[in-house]
Protein backbone atom coordinates (compact mmCIF):
# COMPACT_ATOMS: atom_id res chain seq x y z
CA UNK A 1 0.00 0.00 0.00
CA UNK A 2 1.25 3.59 -1.02
CA UNK A 3 1.40 6.39 1.29
CA UNK A 4 0.23 9.97 -0.48
CA UNK A 5 1.58 12.76 1.35
CA UNK A 6 -0.08 15.93 -0.23
CA UNK A 7 -0.87 19.91 0.16
CA UNK A 8 1.94 20.74 1.83
CA UNK A 9 5.26 23.02 0.90
CA UNK A 10 7.83 20.62 0.15
CA UNK A 11 11.35 21.13 1.69
CA UNK A 12 13.70 19.62 -1.42
CA UNK A 13 17.41 20.72 -1.09
CA UNK A 14 17.02 23.94 -3.42
CA UNK A 15 13.74 25.11 -2.82
CA UNK A 16 10.28 24.86 -1.42
CA UNK A 17 7.36 23.45 -3.91
CA UNK A 18 4.36 24.89 -2.98
CA UNK A 19 1.25 22.84 -3.09
CA UNK A 20 3.24 19.91 -3.28
CA UNK A 21 4.05 16.50 -2.02
CA UNK A 22 5.40 12.64 -1.95
CA UNK A 23 4.83 9.23 -2.39
CA UNK A 24 6.00 6.75 -0.34
CA UNK A 25 5.84 2.97 -1.86
CA UNK A 26 7.43 0.25 0.46
CA UNK A 27 9.74 2.25 3.03
CA UNK A 28 11.06 4.87 0.27
CA UNK A 29 10.01 7.77 -1.66
CA UNK A 30 8.68 6.68 -5.00
CA UNK A 31 7.83 10.70 -6.22
CA UNK A 32 7.53 13.84 -5.58
CA UNK A 33 4.54 15.44 -6.70
CA UNK A 34 4.13 19.23 -7.57
CA UNK A 35 -0.35 18.54 -8.32
CA UNK A 36 -2.95 16.82 -7.25
CA UNK A 37 -1.99 13.01 -7.08
CA UNK A 38 -3.04 10.11 -9.02
CA UNK A 39 -4.57 8.07 -6.04
CA UNK A 40 -4.87 4.09 -6.61
CA UNK A 41 -7.26 1.84 -5.06
CA UNK A 42 -5.56 1.12 -1.41
CA UNK A 43 -3.83 4.20 -1.25
CA UNK A 44 -3.43 5.87 2.37
CA UNK A 45 -4.01 10.02 1.81
CA UNK A 46 -2.53 11.69 3.80
CA UNK A 47 -3.74 15.76 3.80
CA UNK A 48 -0.36 17.86 5.32
CA UNK A 49 -2.91 21.21 5.28
CA UNK A 50 -0.21 23.46 4.51
CA UNK A 51 2.46 22.19 6.99
CA UNK A 52 5.96 21.70 5.81
CA UNK A 53 6.93 18.44 4.38
CA UNK A 54 10.30 18.05 5.11
CA UNK A 55 12.94 15.39 5.17
CA UNK A 56 14.17 14.04 8.82
CA UNK A 57 16.66 15.62 10.31
CA UNK A 58 19.98 14.04 10.73
CA UNK A 59 22.37 14.28 13.66
CA UNK A 60 25.84 13.07 14.02
CA UNK A 61 26.57 14.22 17.79
CA UNK A 62 24.10 12.70 20.24
CA UNK A 63 25.39 11.63 23.66
CA UNK A 64 22.09 10.62 25.40
CA UNK A 65 18.57 12.17 26.35
CA UNK A 66 15.41 10.61 28.24
CA UNK A 67 17.43 10.27 31.27
CA UNK A 68 19.62 7.72 29.45
CA UNK A 69 23.18 7.83 28.03
CA UNK A 70 25.05 6.24 25.18
CA UNK A 71 27.59 5.50 27.97
CA UNK A 72 25.52 3.50 30.08
CA UNK A 73 26.97 0.50 27.71
CA UNK A 74 23.46 -1.07 27.04
CA UNK A 75 21.50 -1.10 23.65
CA UNK A 76 18.51 -0.29 25.80
CA UNK A 77 19.90 2.96 26.83
CA UNK A 78 20.84 3.29 23.21
CA UNK A 79 17.35 2.74 21.82
CA UNK A 80 15.91 4.96 24.52
CA UNK A 81 18.02 7.81 23.10
CA UNK A 82 16.44 7.02 19.88
CA UNK A 83 12.96 6.68 21.03
CA UNK A 84 13.47 10.26 22.51
CA UNK A 85 14.52 12.38 20.12
CA UNK A 86 12.36 11.09 17.16
CA UNK A 87 9.33 12.82 18.63
CA UNK A 88 10.96 16.00 17.96
CA UNK A 89 11.82 15.22 14.11
CA UNK A 90 14.99 13.30 14.43
CA UNK A 91 15.18 10.47 12.19
CA UNK A 92 18.98 9.20 12.34
CA UNK A 93 21.67 9.90 14.15
CA UNK A 94 25.31 8.58 15.50
CA UNK A 95 25.21 8.05 19.17
CA UNK A 96 28.43 9.49 20.56
CA UNK A 97 30.46 8.57 23.22
CA UNK A 98 33.10 10.47 25.16
CA UNK A 99 36.41 10.62 26.96
CA UNK A 100 35.95 7.53 29.78
CA UNK A 101 37.42 4.37 30.51
CA UNK A 102 38.36 2.92 27.36
CA UNK A 103 37.21 -0.39 28.47
CA UNK A 104 33.60 1.77 29.36
CA UNK A 105 34.43 3.11 25.46
CA UNK A 106 34.61 0.10 24.22
CA UNK A 107 31.20 -1.18 25.63
CA UNK A 108 29.27 1.60 24.59
CA UNK A 109 30.48 1.06 21.02
CA UNK A 110 29.00 -2.76 21.57
CA UNK A 111 25.86 -1.36 22.66
CA UNK A 112 26.08 0.96 19.80
CA UNK A 113 26.19 -2.08 17.29
CA UNK A 114 23.72 -4.70 19.34
CA UNK A 115 21.22 -1.59 19.32
CA UNK A 116 21.51 -1.07 15.44
CA UNK A 117 21.25 -5.37 14.93
CA UNK A 118 18.05 -4.97 17.13
CA UNK A 119 16.62 -1.86 14.74
CA UNK A 120 17.56 -4.36 11.72
CA UNK A 121 15.53 -7.33 13.45
CA UNK A 122 12.64 -5.49 14.19
CA UNK A 123 10.00 -2.65 14.09
CA UNK A 124 12.33 0.64 15.38
CA UNK A 125 9.87 3.38 16.87
CA UNK A 126 12.75 4.99 16.83
CA UNK A 127 15.55 7.13 15.29
CA UNK A 128 17.71 5.05 13.27
CA UNK A 129 21.09 4.67 14.48
CA UNK A 130 23.48 5.06 11.68
CA UNK A 131 26.78 4.36 13.09
CA UNK A 132 29.27 5.23 16.35
CA UNK A 133 30.80 8.85 16.79
CA UNK A 134 33.92 8.72 18.79
CA UNK A 135 34.46 11.80 20.50
CA UNK A 136 37.83 11.63 22.64
CA UNK A 137 39.17 10.13 24.59
CA UNK A 138 42.03 12.33 22.51
CA UNK A 139 41.74 15.48 23.11
CA UNK A 140 43.71 18.55 24.85
CA UNK A 141 43.26 18.85 28.30
CA UNK A 142 43.41 22.52 28.18
CA UNK A 143 39.84 22.55 26.17
CA UNK A 144 38.78 19.19 27.88
CA UNK A 145 35.09 20.76 28.23
CA UNK A 146 33.12 18.53 30.35
CA UNK A 147 35.16 15.47 28.88
CA UNK A 148 36.55 13.82 32.16
CA UNK A 149 40.22 14.58 32.41
CA UNK A 150 41.77 11.29 34.32
CA UNK A 151 40.63 9.38 30.70
CA UNK A 152 42.51 11.77 28.10
CA UNK A 153 45.04 9.89 26.21
CA UNK A 154 47.41 10.28 22.99
CA UNK A 155 45.77 8.75 19.36
CA UNK A 156 47.25 5.60 17.73
CA UNK A 157 45.56 3.51 15.11
CA UNK A 158 46.05 1.07 17.67
CA UNK A 159 45.07 3.17 20.91
CA UNK A 160 41.69 3.62 18.21
CA UNK A 161 41.06 -0.37 17.09
CA UNK A 162 41.32 -1.56 20.41
CA UNK A 163 39.03 0.89 22.56
CA UNK A 164 36.47 0.96 19.36
CA UNK A 165 36.28 -2.94 19.70
CA UNK A 166 37.94 -3.01 16.44
CA UNK A 167 36.47 0.17 14.52
CA UNK A 168 33.34 -1.07 12.84
CA UNK A 169 29.95 1.06 12.31
CA UNK A 170 32.65 4.04 13.17
CA UNK A 171 31.60 6.84 11.23
CA UNK A 172 33.21 9.75 12.87
CA UNK A 173 36.07 10.80 15.58
CA UNK A 174 36.47 13.79 17.07
CA UNK A 175 39.87 14.62 18.61
CA UNK A 176 42.65 16.99 19.02
CA UNK A 177 45.08 17.45 15.85
CA UNK A 178 48.26 18.81 17.64
CA UNK A 179 48.71 15.95 19.82
CA UNK A 180 51.41 13.52 18.63
CA UNK A 181 49.48 10.43 16.88
CA UNK A 182 46.53 12.52 15.69
CA UNK A 183 47.78 12.59 11.77
CA UNK A 184 48.79 9.24 11.21
CA UNK A 185 44.79 8.07 13.00
CA UNK A 186 43.68 10.87 11.09
CA UNK A 187 44.93 9.28 7.62
CA UNK A 188 44.18 5.95 8.62
CA UNK A 189 40.12 6.86 9.52
CA UNK A 190 39.97 9.16 6.82
CA UNK A 191 41.05 6.70 4.08
CA UNK A 192 38.39 4.54 5.33
CA UNK A 193 35.40 7.05 4.70
CA UNK A 194 35.18 7.79 8.89
CA UNK A 195 34.69 11.75 9.18
CA UNK A 196 37.40 12.95 11.11
CA UNK A 197 36.91 15.97 13.48
CA UNK A 198 38.42 18.89 14.93
CA UNK A 199 37.41 19.02 18.54
CA UNK A 200 38.55 19.76 22.02
CA UNK A 201 41.80 21.31 20.42
CA UNK A 202 44.84 23.93 21.18
CA UNK A 203 46.02 23.59 17.61
CA UNK A 204 47.41 26.89 15.65
CA UNK A 205 47.00 27.79 12.08
CA UNK A 206 50.26 25.59 11.07
CA UNK A 207 48.60 22.79 12.45
CA UNK A 208 45.20 23.05 11.31
CA UNK A 209 46.51 23.68 7.89
CA UNK A 210 48.64 20.58 8.22
CA UNK A 211 45.80 18.41 9.79
CA UNK A 212 43.60 19.12 6.67
CA UNK A 213 46.41 17.64 4.41
CA UNK A 214 46.32 14.45 6.67
CA UNK A 215 42.55 13.93 6.71
CA UNK A 216 40.44 16.28 9.02
CA UNK A 217 37.70 17.52 7.52
CA UNK A 218 35.02 18.82 9.59
CA UNK A 219 34.61 21.05 12.99
CA UNK A 220 32.81 19.68 16.50
CA UNK A 221 30.74 22.20 17.77
CA UNK A 222 32.10 25.11 16.42
CA UNK A 223 33.46 28.42 18.51
CA UNK A 224 33.09 25.71 21.46
CA UNK A 225 35.90 23.80 23.28
CA UNK A 226 38.91 25.14 21.09
CA UNK A 227 41.49 27.85 20.89
CA UNK A 228 40.90 31.30 19.18
CA UNK A 229 43.78 34.36 18.80
CA UNK A 230 46.99 33.61 20.62
CA UNK A 231 49.64 36.55 21.03
CA UNK A 232 52.08 35.24 22.93
CA UNK A 233 55.26 37.74 22.59
CA UNK A 234 52.52 40.31 21.36
CA UNK A 235 52.73 39.31 18.05
CA UNK A 236 48.61 37.37 17.20
CA UNK A 237 48.19 34.19 15.72
CA UNK A 238 45.54 32.30 14.57
CA UNK A 239 43.84 29.42 16.73
CA UNK A 240 41.13 26.67 15.94
CA UNK A 241 38.47 29.45 15.40
CA UNK A 242 40.26 31.58 13.02
CA UNK A 243 41.82 28.75 10.94
CA UNK A 244 38.49 26.88 10.72
CA UNK A 245 36.65 30.09 9.45
CA UNK A 246 39.99 31.00 6.74
CA UNK A 247 40.92 27.40 5.55
CA UNK A 248 38.44 26.11 2.96
CA UNK A 249 38.85 22.18 3.48
CA UNK A 250 36.52 22.61 6.97
CA UNK A 251 33.01 22.06 6.91
CA UNK A 252 31.79 23.05 10.78
CA UNK A 253 28.56 22.31 12.78
CA UNK A 254 27.56 24.32 15.23
CA UNK A 255 24.84 24.57 18.47
CA UNK A 256 22.30 26.37 17.53
CA UNK A 257 20.46 25.75 20.94
CA UNK A 258 19.88 29.84 21.31
CA UNK A 259 22.48 29.09 24.52
CA UNK A 260 25.77 28.27 23.20
CA UNK A 261 26.43 31.04 20.62
CA UNK A 262 24.91 34.43 19.95
CA UNK A 263 23.24 34.48 16.60
CA UNK A 264 25.98 36.96 15.48
CA UNK A 265 29.11 34.45 15.31
CA UNK A 266 26.61 31.66 13.72
CA UNK A 267 25.73 34.48 10.97
CA UNK A 268 29.58 34.98 10.50
CA UNK A 269 30.16 31.28 10.54
CA UNK A 270 27.54 31.12 7.44
CA UNK A 271 29.24 34.35 5.47
CA UNK A 272 32.71 32.02 6.09
CA UNK A 273 31.31 28.79 4.44
CA UNK A 274 29.03 27.61 1.82
CA UNK A 275 25.93 26.47 2.89
CA UNK A 276 26.77 22.62 1.88
CA UNK A 277 29.88 23.05 4.79
CA UNK A 278 26.99 24.60 7.74
CA UNK A 279 25.58 21.91 9.82
CA UNK A 280 23.62 21.80 12.83
CA UNK A 281 23.81 20.04 16.35
CA UNK A 282 22.13 18.89 19.47
CA UNK A 283 25.19 17.59 21.57
CA UNK A 284 22.31 16.44 23.27
CA UNK A 285 23.20 14.56 26.82
CA UNK A 286 21.07 12.18 29.29
CA UNK A 287 19.08 15.69 30.93
CA UNK A 288 17.51 15.96 27.21
CA UNK A 289 13.99 16.09 27.42
CA UNK A 290 14.07 15.62 31.25
CA UNK A 291 13.19 17.82 34.33
CA UNK A 292 15.57 20.02 36.03
CA UNK A 293 17.49 18.51 38.48
CA UNK A 294 21.37 16.70 38.69
CA UNK A 295 22.84 14.38 36.14
CA UNK A 296 26.16 12.42 35.40
CA UNK A 297 28.32 12.89 32.46
CA UNK A 298 31.37 10.84 32.18
CA UNK A 299 31.55 10.27 36.00
CA UNK A 300 31.40 14.22 36.21
CA UNK A 301 28.09 15.73 37.84
CA UNK A 302 26.39 17.68 35.93
CA UNK A 303 23.12 20.63 36.67
CA UNK A 304 19.90 20.97 33.87
CA UNK A 305 18.88 24.62 34.66
CA UNK A 306 16.66 26.93 33.00
CA UNK A 307 17.20 25.19 29.49
CA UNK A 308 21.17 24.31 29.83
CA UNK A 309 22.99 21.26 31.02
CA UNK A 310 26.57 22.55 32.83
CA UNK A 311 29.29 20.77 34.96
CA UNK A 312 27.86 21.12 38.56
CA UNK A 313 30.27 23.92 39.26
CA UNK A 314 29.00 26.55 36.17
CA UNK A 315 32.86 26.07 34.55
CA UNK A 316 31.60 24.87 31.60
CA UNK A 317 28.22 23.86 29.15
CA UNK A 318 28.01 19.74 29.64
CA UNK A 319 26.59 19.58 25.80
CA UNK A 320 23.13 20.32 25.29
CA UNK A 321 19.18 19.32 25.91
CA UNK A 322 18.54 20.66 22.73
CA UNK A 323 16.31 18.74 20.40
CA UNK A 324 15.98 18.49 16.70
CA UNK A 325 12.93 20.91 16.08
CA UNK A 326 14.55 23.29 18.59
CA UNK A 327 17.88 23.57 16.76
CA UNK A 328 15.87 24.31 13.12
CA UNK A 329 13.55 26.75 14.58
CA UNK A 330 16.80 28.91 16.14
CA UNK A 331 18.02 29.06 13.14
CA UNK A 332 15.08 30.61 11.17
CA UNK A 333 13.82 32.41 14.37
CA UNK A 334 16.97 33.50 16.29
CA UNK A 335 20.12 33.38 13.63
CA UNK A 336 17.33 34.38 10.32
CA UNK A 337 18.03 31.34 8.04
CA UNK A 338 15.44 30.45 5.44
CA UNK A 339 13.50 27.37 6.28
CA UNK A 340 15.40 25.52 3.51
CA UNK A 341 18.84 26.26 4.69
CA UNK A 342 18.06 25.34 7.75
CA UNK A 343 16.35 22.08 7.21
CA UNK A 344 19.47 21.65 5.17
CA UNK A 345 21.43 22.07 7.92
CA UNK A 346 20.16 19.39 10.03
CA UNK A 347 19.44 16.62 7.32
CA UNK A 348 21.25 16.57 3.64
CA UNK A 349 24.40 18.28 4.95
CA UNK A 350 24.92 16.07 7.84
CA UNK A 351 23.93 13.21 6.08
CA UNK A 352 26.58 13.83 3.23
CA UNK A 353 29.61 14.60 5.35
CA UNK A 354 29.03 11.03 7.36
CA UNK A 355 28.53 9.45 3.84
CA UNK A 356 24.88 8.46 4.00
CA UNK A 357 23.14 10.64 1.71
CA UNK A 358 22.50 7.97 -0.89
CA UNK A 359 20.08 6.93 1.96
CA UNK A 360 18.97 9.70 3.71
CA UNK A 361 18.73 13.28 4.22
CA UNK A 362 16.78 14.51 1.43
CA UNK A 363 13.37 14.21 -0.29
CA UNK A 364 14.33 12.18 -3.33
CA UNK A 365 13.05 9.45 -5.32
CA UNK A 366 14.53 5.99 -3.83
CA UNK A 367 15.33 7.45 -0.80
CA UNK A 368 14.48 6.18 2.89
CA UNK A 369 10.66 7.96 3.10
CA UNK A 370 11.37 9.25 6.24
CA UNK A 371 9.32 12.90 6.52
CA UNK A 372 8.32 15.03 9.19
CA UNK A 373 4.80 17.10 8.96
CA UNK A 374 5.83 20.51 10.55
CA UNK A 375 4.19 23.89 11.12
CA UNK A 376 5.85 27.71 10.59
CA UNK A 377 7.00 27.10 14.36
CA UNK A 378 9.02 24.37 13.32
CA UNK A 379 6.11 22.03 15.68
CA UNK A 380 6.05 18.17 14.95
CA UNK A 381 2.75 17.52 13.59
CA UNK A 382 3.96 13.85 12.48
CA UNK A 383 6.69 11.50 11.80
CA UNK A 384 7.37 9.29 8.75
CA UNK A 385 10.31 6.64 9.67
CA UNK A 386 11.22 4.65 6.73
CA UNK A 387 7.26 4.95 5.41
CA UNK A 388 5.96 4.08 9.08
CA UNK A 389 3.76 6.62 10.95
CA UNK A 390 5.62 7.34 14.54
Amino acid sequence: MRTIIYNGSVITRTGLIEHGGLIIDSGKIAEIIASEPAVRPGDELVDAGGLYISPGFVDSHIHGGGGADVMDGTAEAVLHIAKTHIKYGLTSFLPTTLTADPEKINAACSAVRAAMAAQAASPRGGAKILGIHLEGPFISLKFKGAQNPLHIQAPSIEAFIKITGGGDSVLRVSMAPEIPGAFELARYLADRGVLVSVAHSDAGYDVMHAAAEHGFSHITHMFNGMSGIKSPDYYASAGVIESALELDAYSAEIICDGRHMPPELIRLLAKCKPGEQMMLTSDATRPTDMPEGPYELGGLPVILTDGVAMLADRSAFAGSVATSDRLVRNAVKYAGFDIVSAVNMLSYNVAKSIGVSDCAGSLEPGKAADVLLFDGDINIKQVFCEGLRI
